[in-house]
Order: structure tokens, then sequence, then C-alpha cells
């Protein structure tokens, strides 16, 4: 659903539900009021929330103010992460400012503007100009060769320290070090810059957010440890680490080859989504899943997908029916097989509405799974709520329906 389902496949989901479809009733999916939705989270540190937030039938759409423009959200789950990573930022902005940071600076031979113009025009040679030694660098050598050009991390910020001292400032501001929202990004670039260059200690000198550490990846992950995983490996080990874990569920290789290449994917979505997997027992047809995940073109899709993983972990953990997942004719999302020859679809939509759209998707799923011989029982489980005539709709195409499943 989401995108997914709203662009390349739409056409053959029209075509897949055509008389359905034409026959149901349908709506216009319903506009939420920021203030009602959000409560005091309506405004924050450097964001503030318009008040109208259309949905598309599936999740809502947030319009974020912000002192680097406007900023689109799509979803409730990544408007809650969007929020962190501004309060982080913020967080930054006041350690930047402060006095033992400064003291950094100058130990390393630099006034604080004078480090921040360098950094902008000539961040290497700044770098590598102010650090006096290399670490112990040995036990990631061999993942940083064979992973040359396909991490998230640049061969002098592993060199200097840079990169861990940037995994570890992100740990301790709740935050994906690999974070690709522009404004954080650039922030961990100069403050992983600047402590490595001057040898600040992050626990000391960094303001930290309460309870931000170790949240970086959601609560319903099946690895309690990822946190540190993130924390302590660089991009190249994760990378090694995840590649070996998914050939050992038996994914093919060219398909664990394309998606652990996929830009999309931060190394933090991909052990989060591996670690997900792993707890979920033998899988069949993983292939069809990650498949899939593989091709994403968009940061949100990516998003999207990484999230649906972990909550089907989740499910999992609590009912134990995934048996495997199948790729239903014309539809361009895989859905999990159970025990029962049945049909499961779990996933993170905020406001179902029986639009247009969602007719022609549901009813394309429902006709060609029984094509396909999915003979048991259908059910839909959704982090949050759905209209009253999407569960009509549901129920007479033969769905059961679980809401608010997660909270």
């Amino acid at each position: 659903m989401h995108r997914l389902f709203t662009t390349a496949g739409l056409a053959l989901l029209i075509a897949a539900a055509a008389s359905g479809a034409r026959a149901a009733d349908v709506e216009n999916p319903p506009v939420f009021k920021a203030s009602t939705l959000l409560g005091a989270q309506v405004q924050g540190p450097g964001y503030k929330v318009a008040e109208k937030v259309p949905s598309d039938g599936y999740v809502r759409i947030y319009s974020l103010q912000t002192p680097w423009g406007p900023v689109s959200v799509r979803g409730d789950h990544r408007l809650q992460v969007r929020f962190k990573e501004l309060a982080a930022i913020d967080a930054m902005e006041q350690t930047s400012n402060s006095k033992e940071f400064g003291d950094a600076l100058v130990k390393a031979g630099l006034k604080p503007v004078q480090f921040a113009g360098k950094l902008v025009t000539d961040p290497v040679d700044t770098v590598k100009n102010t650090v006096s030694g290399v670490g112990n660098l040995f036990n990631s050598i061999g993942s940083g060769i064979r992973n040359r050009g396909k991490t998230q991390e640049s061969a002098v910020q592993s060199i200097t320290g840079a990169a861990k001292q940037r995994r570890l400032i992100a740990y301790n501001y709740g935050v994906d070090p690999y974070s690709q929202f522009p404004p954080l990004k650039q922030k961990l670039d100069d403050m992983s810059n600047a402590a490595a260059a001057g040898g600040l200690v992050v626990t000391g000198a960094f303001i930290a957010i309460p309870g931000a550490a170790g949240t970086v990846i959601s609560n319903v992950s099946t690895a309690g440890n990822l946190n540190d995983m993130v924390r302590d490996y660089s991009a190249a080990q994760l990378l090694d680490m995840n590649r070996a874990s998914l050939l050992k569920m038996g994914v093919a290789p060219a398909i664990v080859d394309q998606l652990l290449a996929n830009p999309n994917y931060t190394p933090t979505d991909m052990t989060a989504m591996t670690g997900a997997l792993g707890g979920m027992g033998k899988l069949q047809n993983l292939d069809a899943l990650l498949g899939l995940a593989a091709q994403v073109a968009t940061r949100d899709d990516a998003d999207f997908m990484r999230w649906r993983v972990e909550l089907m972990a989740s499910y999992q953990r609590q009912m134990k029916v995934i048996t495997g997942f199948v790729a239903i004719a014309g539809v361009p999302m895989p859905m999990a097989t159970t025990r029962d020859n049945g049909l499961l679809g779990v996933f993170p939509l905020d406001a179902l509405s029986w639009t247009a759209g969602t007719s022609h998707d549901i009813s394309a799923i429902t006709q060609a799974a029984r094509a396909q011989g999915i003979t048991g029982p259908m059910k839909l489980v959704i982090t949050g709520t759905a209209t009253p005539l999407a569960q009509k709709q549901l129920a007479k195409l033969g769905w059961s329906l679980q809401q608010q499943a997660f909270n």
C-alpha cells in the first residue's frame, strides 16, 4: 500500500478490480486537525505543524514549517521520527555554542567560526590536518576494503575517527547516524568532524535529550542489541553482517546484493530489517518480500518497508502464524501467508478510507489471491483506524480487520 500502490502498479490494480470497484461505494479521504491529533506536539523545537492534515486513503500527510523551509512528512510514525530529529538538531545547536565544545576546537588549534567555514569549503584537509593519530582500525579494515564505495561512511571519516564519533553522537541523541534528512546530516557531519579533531568526549560535553539515547531502533524490533550494533560497528561491518544473515535465511544472493546496494536504505534500516526477519522463524519465499524491498525508489518507500517488516516481526512474536510470503499476481506488494492457507497484511496505515484507489487495491488483492489458491481467512492488521465505510467494504470482501494493533 502507500506509494507502492498508487504509482506503477495502479493500472494493473484497476484492471484487475474494475468490476468490483464500479459497484462499490467510495469516499473522499478525511482531513484531520493537527491540534487534535498532536496536542502540545503541534509545535516544538525547530518546527510548527500546519493545522490542516490531509490523508491519501492510507496515511496522513503533515506539513511542517522549519528554519530550513517547508517539510512534508507522510505517516504518523515518520512524523515522530522527524520530531526526534528536529529535537536533536536543536540540542546540537546548543552544544555547538557551549564553552566545552569551543574549548575542544581551540585544543585542536581552531576557532569555532573558522572551523565551521573550513568544514564547508575543505572538510577533508581540515580534519586530516588536525587529527594527531589513528585509533585501532584493524578489526574494521577487512570490512571497509570489501565494501569500499557501498556504504554511507566516507573513507576519510573512517580513518580519522569522525565516523565513530558520528555514531556516538547519534546514539546519544537517539537518531540514525546515517539520516538523510539534510539539516541533521549536515549537523552530524560538522559535529563529528569537530569531535574527532578536538578530541571531544561525547558524553561529557554534548547536551543530550532526556530519554533519547538508544532509541534509534523502534521498540517493536526483535533484537534488543540493534542500537548498540549501530553505535559500535561501522557501516561496512554492518553490511557484512547483514549480508551473511540474509544469505543464511535463504535469500537469493542477487536479491541480497541489490537490497544492500539500494541507497534509499540506511545501514540502520538494513540492520533493523535483517534482525526483525531473523527473529520471525523459518519463512518461505523471503525472495518475494525482499525482491520488492530491493526495488524501492524513494526514501519514503524504504522507510515504509522497514517499518512494515518490524511490525510483522512484532505480530509474529505474539501470534506465531506467519509462514512466509506470496507474490499476488498484478499486485506490487507481497503479502504474508499463514498456517491455515490464509493471507495476512500487516501495514503501518494511519487512516484507512474507502477511496476509489483503496477499493481497487483491496479488490485486486482479494480476487488475485483466491485465483492463486488462497483458501483460508484474509486479515488486515493496521496501526491506525479505518472509516466505517472501509470496515463495511472490507467485511463484504471477506476480510477481517484489526485496528490500532500496536498501541
